[in-house]
């Protein structure tokens, strides 16, 4: 069932130090199942999110509201004129100068630009909370000037310049220059493609609010149809004309765009600073469309982009949305589950998450995400200060959400319905997966820890697979196959050197190395066939090597998957005893980490494939040193023994760091360690007892929620209650996992595999 390393008791003495300060810790209320008083409340009332469905590729950019404040470093960017996507709210440094919006590298999106004291600067992100500013063009201007911005050259490349008082000054890619004379003094600029051929004209509002436009190649009045109430002077010679018209007031601010996607820009006004209003075309311009996009004080009213269709990830680029679709069509689903109550804790499991997800439902959609849920894809990352609390969180009630759609029958619980669970759950999927940098420029990802979240909102889709849209699919692949890439190009790092020596001092890498095993097994699992497969899997090996070795690992002379890892390894991650130590203690929150490793092995068995051996190295060292190993008093804290207690309480040795009532944080390594430990750590038993005292303790309110107030029980401010879901939720997925296709041990050589954090192949 298991590789023959992985049953092997390895006990090397426990190497203790006296820690004078240490105090016993571990959690002093009674069991929590002792006397539960409170039923879980049904769920209230919710709104169901928008659904996706149609995927429509649109053949021309859509133009959408924006507005930004450069003393704030932010620009607001509307999703589409109907606005049925979320805001989109992006984070510049603060600077000065005029903002500016366009497509300054050609990929489809209209990004954040500015002018400022002679020098033009952009950005390629559409969000992200710290872009860069990047000064593209040196070309100064005269004190009065409106700085002017479109592609005059029909490069798909914006063009800057000025108007000054009916002249317009050009630089034409940052070197040639034009100047041009229309309009007069008290005109204000406005620029659009009026005749559709790729290239942007000229147009003036007059101080009156009636619009000038200039169009190319209209000799004669039959060239053009124009709204009755237009006038059309005609100039032959140099084979233009000029359309002349009333729209908005003269108090309006007046804007231009292509507000229906016909490939035409055509006028449009802001009004009173919130009211926008549309014309359909230059032939009706009496046919209007308003919406609501209030500016705030000190926002400047511009023009954004979007490249996609309304059902579609608002931000996606048009080749990153292409590139999602082939690579979707690489995915194979994964084998059906069925979760099972027979098990010793499985009830108080299933019991927990689904009133888990009664309470990070209801706290969503009434509260945290309330102002989002109108929208098919909501903007993740303005939810919250941190990208981890902003996507984590979300992505653990996804994959909660995911588990039970796919391994239970669920069809009402806690007044949710499946209908209702599946229309959150894919909501949270493609708003998450919409906004990674795979799809959407600026987006989050390939940075700490984005692994670890890619996999578990990747996860959640691949469950769901068969129930996703054609777009759904493509972001959740893209997502994945982008994090695995990240995770093999950059290499597994350490704790220690061979020499014992520190590189993070007090600090092991475990958790970072184990969280990145993840992705590389999440994308092998859902893309076999992909022709990055191979270096996935040597990632995984690489990662899975490298996550918990201990000491004893640089001279044992053990091969696995044909690598020596006593000659290969360039460090070490764990002590020998299994411990791991972060925040400069031995600390079992960091010891649950070993879950990745079995957690990877088991979306490779829900795959159908083999599992390398590597995966589970040291893997049954580090479950034993929660369930096996003893920490005698002195010098370790009071009471000593086991970290694992009776009835579910967990013992520290030398102190906590994220509180000390978190028996959920260890029900979902405990489940994977039922599959895949020796039979003598007891595992079963273990999460039965830390599933019956979570259960317990989320019996004590009425909402569904598990922790007290405060940060006693967890302090972990970015999500607690949607991490100990999670982390049940895997309990019961992990539970399942046996349900599906049996498991097939790969013990095979696996050439170049990098264990270095360089990216060297060793």
């Amino acid at each position: 069932m298991m590789p023959s390393f992985n049953r092997r008791t390895r006990r090397a003495p426990i190497t203790v130090v006296a820690i004078g300060s240490a105090v016993a810790l571990f959690a002093s209320l009674a069991p929590a199942d002792a006397a539960p008083t409170l039923r879980i409340q049904p769920a209230p009332t919710l709104p169901t999110p928008q659904t996706v469905s149609k995927y429509v590729i649109r053949k021309n950019v859509v133009s959408v509201p924006a507005a930004a404040n450069l003393g704030t470093g932010a620009f607001v960017v509307g999703s589409s004129p109907g606005m049925r996507a979320a805001l989109i709210r992006e984070s510049a440094a603060t600077s000065s100068g005029t903002p500016l919006m366009a497509d300054w590298n050609g990929d489809g999106i209209a990004t954040p630009g500015r002018y400022d004291a002679g020098v033009w600067y952009a950005t390629d992100t559409v969000i992200g909370k710290t872009p860069q500013w990047k000064a593209i063009s040196m070309f100064p201007g005269q004190p009065g000037d409106i700085p002017v911005v479109g592609d005059r050259t029909k490069d798909k490349q914006p063009d800057v310049g000025f108007f000054r008082n009916g002249t317009w000054l050009w630089q034409f890619n940052g070197d040639k220059t034009e100047t041009e004379q229309f309009g007069a003094p008290g005109d204000k600029p406005i620029i659009g493609d009026w005749n559709g051929d790729g290239i942007d004209d000229l147009g003036v509002v007059h101080v009156d609010g009636t619009w000038s436009l200039k169009i190319p190649g209209i000799i004669k009045k039959k060239d053009i149809k124009l709204d009755p109430g237009a006038t059309l002077e005609l100039h032959p010679a140099e084979k233009y004309a000029l359309a002349n018209f009333a729209f908005g007031l003269p108090t309006d601010i007046p804007i231009a765009g292509d507000w229906n996607a016909d490939g035409k820009d055509t006028p449009g006004v802001v009004r009173n600073n919130a009211t926008w209003i549309f014309s359909k075309s230059l032939f009706k311009l009496t046919k209007t469309t308003n919406i609501v996009f209030p500016i705030e004080s000190g926002f400047t009213a511009l023009v954004g982009s979007r490249a996609t269709g309304i059902e579609s990830c608002p931000t996606a680029t048009p080749l990153s949305e292409k590139r999602a679709m082939l690579i979707a069509a690489k995915v194979i689903p994964p084998a059906k589950l069925k979760g099972d109550t027979k098990k010793q804790g499985m009830p108080e499991i299933l019991a927990t998450v689904q009133d888990g997800l009664r309470y990070s439902i209801t706290n969503d959609l009434t509260k945290r995400l309330a102002t989002q849920v109108a929208y098919p894809y909501y903007d993740v990352l303005s939810i919250h200060k941190t990208i981890e609390e902003s996507v984590r969180r979300s992505a653990n009630v996804a994959l909660a959400g995911a588990i039970m759609l796919t391994t239970t029958n669920w069809k009402k619980e806690q007044n949710i319905t499946r209908a209702q669970l599946m229309a959150y759950t894919k909501w949270q999927i493609r708003s998450i997966s919409c906004q990674h940098d795979a799809i959407t420029p600026g987006g989050w990802g390939t940075t700490w820890q984005s692994a670890l979240w890619a996999t578990t909102v990747g996860q959640a889709g691949w469950m769901l697979w068969p129930q996703l849209s054609k777009q759904e699919k493509g972001y959740v692949a893209a997502m994945v196959e982008h994090e695995a890439d990240a995770v093999a190009a950059r290499g597994p790092h350490y704790y220690k050197d061979r020499d014992g020596k520190e590189y993070s001092p007090g600090n092991s890498k475990s958790d970072e190395v184990s969280w990145d095993v993840t992705a590389p097994a999440l994308a092998l699992a859902m893309m076999p066939k992909a022709k990055q497969a191979e270096t996935w899997r040597k990632a995984l090996v690489g990662f899975s090597i490298a996550a918990f070795a201990r000491p004893s690992d640089l001279t044992n002379n053990m091969t696995v998957n044909g690598i020596n890892i006593s000659k290969q390894l360039p460090g070490t991650n764990a002590n020998e005893d299994g411990t791991i130590t972060n925040h400069n203690i031995i600390n079992p929150d960091y010891q649950q980490n070993v879950q990745n490793l079995w957690w990877a092995a088991s979306m490779l068995r829900v795959a159908r494939q083999s599992v390398p051996e590597a995966v589970f190295l040291n893997a049954d060292i580090i479950y034993r040193s929660l369930a096996v190993v003893n920490f005698p008093t002195p010098p370790y804290a009071a009471p000593g023994g086991i970290v694992y207690k009776p009835g579910g309480q967990i013992y520290y040795p030398q102190g906590v760091s994220w509180g000390t009532r978190r028996p959920a944080t260890f029900t979902g390594v405990d489940s994977f360690a039922a599959i895949y430990s020796a039979p003598d750590t007891n595992a079963a038993q273990y999460l039965a007892d830390h599933a019956r005292d979570t259960r317990g303790m989320q019996l004590r309110y009425d909402s569904g929620k598990i922790y007290a107030t405060g940060n006693a029980e967890d302090s972990y401010a970015l999500g607690k209650e949607e991490y100990a879901l999670q982390q049940t939720a895997l309990a019961w997925w992990a539970g399942a996992v046996p349900s599906g296709p049996g498991f097939k041990l790969d013990k095979s050589k696996i050439t170049g595999v990098n264990l270095n954090p360089t990216g060297a192949v060793s």
